[in-house]
């Protein structure tokens, strides 16, 4: 007497998991794009905090010597970055991190050519990716502040067309 054997139908067929993994690959080829705009939207989320804290920077540097804003990124200036004395002679240790690089580094120097206006409606500057840039004019009552994005480009401001720049005008 021969006895069949009865086929277990506890486990998957090669067809249904080649299935399964289709799918789950098609689903991660909907996901992945989303996942590096959203990468690339939080790294410039850091540069605009970065460039706050700049701002907040220069702002106390103002209000411990008159009202004259730093005329440059010196000594003075990045004292007042967070770990500094805040005393104008004793500067933090490192600057904000670029999001970017992963590089601690503080704000590069400019001069500021145009108005504060003007360079948020135009953004004609570039700069590296995550780099801040601290603009000031002279006499150093004005100044602002500039962040560039992924592709180096100034970072876009609410209303379409323009660019975000910090400054006390």
């Amino acid at each position: 007497m021969r006895r069949r054997r009865i086929r277990s139908q506890a486990g998957f067929t090669l067809i249904e998991l080649l299935v399964v993994v289709i799918i789950i690959g098609i689903l991660a080829a909907i996901a992945l794009p989303n996942f590096i705009g959203a990468q690339d939207k939080a790294r410039e989320a850091s540069v605009k905090a970065n460039m706050r804290t700049a701002q907040i920077a220069a702002e106390s540097y103002a209000t411990d010597n008159g009202g004259s804003y730093p005329s440059s990124v010196e000594v003075g200036y990045k004292s007042y970055f967070p770990g500094g004395a805040s005393d104008g002679q004793n500067p933090a240790p490192t600057g904000p991190i670029n999001p970017f690089s992963g590089v601690t580094e503080f704000p590069t120097a400019g001069s500021l050519s145009t108005t504060p206006q003007g360079l948020r409606s135009t953004g004609g500057l570039t700069g590296a990716p995550g780099e801040i840039r601290y603009l000031s004019a002279t006499p150093p009552t004005t100044y602002a502040i500039v962040g560039f994005g992924k592709g180096g480009r100034m970072l876009g401001g609410t209303v379409a067309g323009t660019y975000l720049g910090l400054s006390n005008q």
